[in-house]
């Protein structure tokens, strides 16, 4: 049964959740697992559901806050008022397991949060004790959502705070801590080359490269792509256009391939070391190489350390071109942040098609595990991304390459009433960033600009204005980058 909200500060007792709203008014209600008036609540999508049963995650309860209105000191409506934060105490996911709470703003954006009242290390052995969570408080309404589609938490309007619960040993991967991510990544990805075409793209099940495809690769110059963090080649470049793709694969004599490789566990660099281990040692191969986003660094490690790590002779890059490349990391990538990047990569999966969603989510949540017990250990894909990290920092102590480079970067504002409004815009984001302008993930100028770096800055780089709205996550679908591709990606 739906209880009043008590904007004066005042805590509300609903069955096993209190709730303390300063400044908000409204009714609240909770709901059990699996009940039916949660179902009516959230109207979760059957790819989260997917992604949440995979990860062996449950639903413990949901709080929805609806009618919500904030008030000022005297009680008339206003964007503030009272305190700045919502306030849960929820009952302890139980001995043996975690617990962290996922927040759908009125607006369908979605952030994850850890609870404050205890040391994440000590959860396995403080079963017993309650969870206090702090949420902001804004009533954050949305005028439209991204091309009348809904999130994975369908409903709109509403606040809803979705606590989850996930065994602190899984069945499979063992103790949740450091490495488990990557021990879910090796699991769940795989390391192989691959073709990609028109009729492919989409595909997962495409078989890995055998002698007679690397055979066909080493005819002429090729072209090859280089997917970003959690995706995988199936899922990062849907949105370039069949026309695009069928014409650069006529150019390239059909000659257009990818690697899946792992991205939370691994360096860019070990990324193309274990490519030398796959790549033929009998014919020098040329290739152009498209990248997205951490793919950036995997391309510049094939294109100025080949011989390093493994490849000298037998693979020289041509043409480089980076799409939303990290060149200058990401603030995102420091630990003390790694919880807003996975909100960015929640949201920004959110409008995937569901196999996309399912297959992004589940690497998200196997870190979100992770994190929720406070280990770190593991995540060198990840961290080597950190713009003050040794690894970034000798990583653009570069040799330089041969290659021609090009980038693609953009301003990000979100349009109005887009439910990554106030993703982009809450106040963690200014800080992590330091108002430094960004697409999301990666800042802007960074991508193209790198002080005593050989091959930088890059000249000529396509740069999307905040006006075009274009995210960390939908460059490939833009008529303009699909003309840069055509100009800069000659053929064989």
């Amino acid at each position: 049964m739906a209880e009043q909200l008590r904007p004066e500060g005042i805590p509300v007792v609903v069955g096993e959740v209190v709730i303390t709203t300063p400044g908000l008014t409204g009714q609240v209600e909770v709901y059990p697992a699996a009940s039916a008036g949660m179902r009516g609540a959230e109207d979760a999508t059957e790819a989260f559901l997917t992604a949440l049963g995979d990860a062996s995650i449950s639903e413990q309860l949901t709080v929805e806050v609806s009618q919500q209105v904030e008030l000022d000191d005297n009680g008339g409506t206003r964007g503030g008022g009272g305190g700045e934060e919502i306030v849960l105490e929820v009952p302890a996911p139980g001995d043996g397991n975690g617990q962290v709470l996922l927040y759908a703003a009125e607006d369908g954006s979605l952030t994850w949060h850890l609870p404050d009242s205890f040391a994440p290390t000590q959860s396995p052995t403080r079963g017993g004790e309650r969870r206090t969570y702090r949420v902001p408080r804004a009533v954050v309404l949305a005028e439209s959502t991204e091309g009348g589609q809904r999130g994975v938490l369908g409903a709109l309007g509403t606040k809803l705070f979705k606590v989850l619960v996930f065994p602190l040993i899984d069945p499979v991967l063992g103790q949740v801590g450091n490495y488990f991510a990557g021990k879910w990544e090796e699991h769940n990805r795989r390391n192989q080359v691959r073709w990609l075409g028109v009729d492919t793209l989409a595909t997962l099940d495409v078989p890995a490269f055998g002698p007679a495809d690397w055979a066909k690769v080493g005819e002429g110059a090729s072209l090859l792509f280089v997917h970003g963090t959690t995706a995988m080649s199936h899922t990062a470049f849907t949105a370039l256009p069949a026309d695009v793709l069928g014409e650069l694969s006529r150019r390239y004599d059909g000659r257009v391939f990818a690697i899946d490789h792992f991205t939370i566990s691994v360096t860019p660099s070990a990324n193309i070391e274990w490519l030398a281990g796959v790549v033929p040692g009998d014919g020098a191969l040329t290739v152009d190489v498209v990248t997205h986003s951490r793919g950036g660094l995997v391309g510049r490690a094939l294109a100025e350390r080949a011989t390093e790590l493994g490849l000298g002779g037998r693979l020289t890059v041509r043409n480089l071109v980076m799409v939303a490349p990290p060149n200058a990391g990401t603030a995102l990538a420091d630990k003390e942040h790694i919880s807003q990047l996975l909100d960015r990569i929640t949201n920004l999966v959110q409008y995937l098609p569901d196999n996309g969603v399912t297959d992004v989510l589940g690497l998200v949540l196997s870190i979100v595990k992770q994190v929720a017990v406070g280990a770190f250990g593991g995540l060198e894909g990840i961290m080597s991304m950190n713009p003050s990290g040794d690894d970034l920092k000798g990583f653009n102590k570069s040799p330089g390459s041969t290659a021609t480079y090009r980038v693609v970067a953009s301003n990000f504002e979100p349009p109005a009433g887009s439910s990554l409004a106030r993703i982009a815009r809450d106040k963690g984001t200014d800080i992590v960033f330091d108002e430094v302008l960004n697409d999301l993930v990666v800042p802007t100028v960074g991508a193209y600009s790198l002080p005593s770096t050989p091959g930088f800055p890059v000249a000529d780089p396509l740069v999307f204005p905040a006006e075009a709205g274009v995210d960390h996550s939908s460059y490939f679908g833009r008529p303009e980058l699909s003309a840069k591709l055509l100009e800069w990606l000659p053929g064989a």
